[in-house]
């Protein structure tokens, strides 16, 4: 439902609709507000266990130290932390407060893209519900990829909707037309360089010109983002000496195992059952969990729901064709994003993380879908049901987000405990991580499974990280070690479960070493061990008995 179609009955979405409308400026304000109090109350000061954003800072710090270009992930953002390193030093919480920065900026600009384009009972109800959503507040206090790119990703729609409705389909070398296609298109470019989804994009600009038949539009957006990205490769090879086909985060998602190359690389059968298994994971199951509706607790998941979803999406994009471009727009775009997403990604992921920056259009879009076809069909019961079933979905969100908030963790970790608010398990392997900092000699390397955490923690220490078995020979890894100069190996209990603990453990490092074990059984050396239930242990490397049982 748009500005210019409210109903004539005076119904609950009428009137919900006027009031907002003449309160707009004061809802919003009050809603930011609300979204600020909330990142904070929910910030977190530690680095998550989920180990990518320790990389993006690891990263950064190789950048910084050592001019290493990022290449596996999206280079834009750890060179973007290299600048506040390089101001600030080695400050979490400094680097924590950029997302900070991003989320709210993203919030403002997201808000001003949609005002009088959209109903403000959906803009609202979006709003509304990322202010009071830990899923979503989450990532305002880590050092994810997310913020940034959502942020640029807000910018894109708000500079492309001002525009959006431009009749003149002849191209024009007018000022504002370069401006607006050279912003629009770098944009593009900067997504894209932050996240490797965001080369959807431009793809769904050029898709949504040839929608309007803006033939011009479309081939200077794809000129553009040629020469951009061209430009950049260019600069980065002559620059850093790092090739066009550096990065290895394209052949993993081909692979169908991402740790396990051997296995070969998907079929095309096998990307449409990743499309399948993906889009139950990720609509019946987080996505349900972000508005309220499901619980944590509860991994099932329900083709049923994803059905409906996708139902309602094919509906509001036949009801939005030609009557708002806004959704028109926004519905190309999460087509091509979640698309690519679900098509792309093997289902061991199973990260919500990966379509965080999409919910904020999923929810506008699927509210805009319901009240449109309620309103063109004169459906009581949509138009007076369906806003209680938003506020529903908003008090049972923030009923779930509230009981996360843990002030005494977070006073715990601001008074100096760098460990309070880690399970059992994440206590015992940082503190090791710690011990190698202040025991071990500067050249002395311990490989581990989660390197990059373990040298935060390790106050810059380097480890190295092992995150599958590159051979199934004791000599193959013997040699594997020595090559790299490992003198130790941490043996941790990372739970698999990181909410629970089942007995189940991350063992890639335990079946490392019992290869070796079974045929060199005294060439590790117990050295330290921390925690009692769920123990990290340090193990010095013998080489001098490995030599002696070879020479045996």
């Amino acid at each position: 439902m748009t500005k210019k179609n409210q109903p004539e009955t005076k119904d609950t979405v009428s009137n919900a609709e006027a009031w907002l409308k003449s309160n707009a400026n004061i809802v919003f304000y009050f809603l930011l507000g609300v979204y600020t109090l909330f990142s904070f109350l929910y910030f977190n000061v530690k680095p998550s266990i989920a180990g990518d954003d320790s990389s993006y800072i690891i990263s950064a710090i190789n950048f910084l130290d050592s001019g290493r270009f990022p290449t596996y992930q999206g280079p834009l953002y750890p060179i973007l932390l290299s600048l506040i390193i390089s101001i600030t030093g080695m400050n979490i919480v400094a680097l924590k407060l950029t997302s900070t920065l991003f989320m709210i900026a993203f919030v403002i600009i997201f808000y001003r893209s949609f005002k009088d384009r959209i109903s403000y009972i959906s803009l609202f109800y979006t709003i509304a519900l990322l202010s009071i959503s830990n899923y979503f507040l989450f990532f305002s206090s880590q050092t994810f990829t997310e913020a940034l790119f959502i942020m640029l990703q807000a910018s894109l729609f708000l500079i492309l909707f001002k525009n959006i409705n431009d009749k003149d389909k002849k191209w024009k070398p007018a000022k504002r037309e370069i401006i607006y296609l050279v912003s629009t298109t770098f944009l593009c470019t900067l997504m894209f360089l932050t996240r490797t989804i965001g080369f959807g994009a431009p793809l769904a600009l050029v898709i949504f010109y040839l929608f309007q038949k803006n033939y011009q539009r479309a081939t200077y957006t794809t000129v553009l983002f040629a020469i951009f990205l061209s430009l950049f490769f260019v600069v980065r090879t002559n620059i850093w000496d790092a090739p066009v086909k550096s990065g290895k985060q394209t052949s993993q998602l081909l692979n169908k195992d991402p740790y396990d190359a051997s296995k070969g690389q998907e079929s095309a059968v096998g990307f449409l059952v990743r499309f399948k298994d993906n889009s139950n994971q990720y609509l019946s199951k987080h996505f349900m969990r972000f508005i309220g509706v499901r619980s944590i607790k509860k991994n099932t998941q329900k083709p049923t729901i994803t059905l409906i979803l996708y139902a309602l999406f094919i509906l509001g994009f036949i009801i939005h064709y030609r009557k708002n471009n806004f959704l028109l727009f926004t519905g190309i775009y999460l087509a091509i994003m979640l698309g690519i997403t679900f098509f792309s990604l093997q289902k061991l992921w199973d990260q919500y993380r990966l379509i965080i920056p999409f919910i904020p259009l999923i929810l506008i879009f699927l509210s805009e879908s319901v009240l449109a076809y309620g309103e063109k069909h004169k459906l009581k019961y949509v138009t007076k049901v369906f806003p209680l079933i938003l506020l529903l979905s908003l008090a049972l969100a923030a009923g779930k987000g509230i009981k996360t908030i843990d002030l005494t963790t977070l006073s715990k970790n601001i008074r100096g405990d760098k460990l309070a608010g880690y399970t059992p398990d994440w206590i015992s392997y940082l503190t090791m991580a710690e011990y190698c900092h202040k025991n071990l000699k500067e050249d002395e390397l311990v490989a581990c499974r989660k390197p990059n955490m373990a040298r935060i923690y390790g106050k810059g220490k380097k480890f190295h990280g092992i995150y599958r078995i590159p051979a199934n020979e004791p000599d193959a890894l013997i040699a594997y070690l020595k090559e790299r100069e490992v003198s130790h190996i941490m043996l941790a209990s990372l739970r698999k479960n990181p909410y629970a603990y089942t007995g189940q453990t991350i063992n890639t490092i335990q079946r490392f070493m019992s290869v070796i074990v079974k045929k060199y059984p005294k060439s590790f050396k117990l050295v330290k061990k921390f925690g009692e239930h769920e123990p990290t242990y340090l193990f010095k490397i013998d080489y001098n008995v490995l030599t002696q049982e070879n020479e045996k």
